[in-house]
């Protein structure tokens, strides 16, 4: 008898692991709505000592593209990600204001955009600015 509590109680205890670990995973890979905050552009020269220099043709094969840091709000929460495009473009559903659906995990912002492969923007920073006395 004392065994058969022991496997029962043993049971339910993976049970209760397993449960709370997909119930986090769940939580973490969630469709969120966010609005778009701001929008920075940055054009990147890669690597970076091939900027400027006496002589030009010493130097060595550069790659131009482009950096957007998009700054999402959800709830009262602020994520900045980054999108690199070798072009000088981003898609319009990131204009300032607009708001958008997509996928929130703890490193990576998924967008689903129509005419696209979907966007995949890793999480460069992340700022609560929730009021202390909210209810």
């Amino acid at each position: 008898m004392g065994s058969n509590v022991r496997i029962m109680l043993g049971v339910m205890l993976i049970v209760l692991v397993v449960h709370c670990n997909s119930r986090a995973a769940r939580n973490l890979n969630q469709y969120v709505h966010g609005r778009v905050q701001e929008v920075q552009q940055n054009r990147v020269q890669s690597p970076e000592y091939t900027i400027g220099g006496s002589n030009p043709s010493d130097a060595p094969l550069a790659t131009r593209f482009y950096s957007f840091e998009v700054s999402m709000e959800v709830g009262c929460t602020s994520y900045v990600g980054r999108y690199q495009t070798p072009m000088n473009y981003l898609p319009s559903v990131f204009a300032v204001g607009q708001s958008v659906t997509f996928r929130l995990t703890s490193h990576v912002m998924f967008f689903d955009i129509a005419d696209s492969a979907g966007i995949r923007m890793p999480i460069i920073r992340r700022r609560s600015e929730c009021p202390k006395n909210r209810q």
